[in-house]
């Protein structure tokens, strides 16, 4: 399974994209919600993991970006 995982604390994302390897996931990770529009627009994703506190584009407006991209 591919996730997409949106997270800019270093040390938060280093520890879950590790629990999520470990657990046997292919795992995308950006930091910020333009590279996260930027990964939905150019990959498919079994699911995502997103940070709602993001820099440049918030979680919020990434996912009603996405949800239109994808209707």
């Amino acid at each position: 399974m591919r996730i997409l995982m949106v997270e800019d604390d270093p040390m938060v994302g280093r520890g879950l994209r590790q629990a999520l390897i470990d657990g046997g996931m292919s795992v995308d990770w950006v930091q910020d919600g333009t590279s996260a529009e930027e990964a939905f627009s150019s990959t498919s994703y079994a699911a995502a993991l997103l940070d709602l506190g993001l820099p440049k584009v918030d979680g919020i407006t990434v996912i009603e970006m996405y949800a239109i991209a994808a209707s």
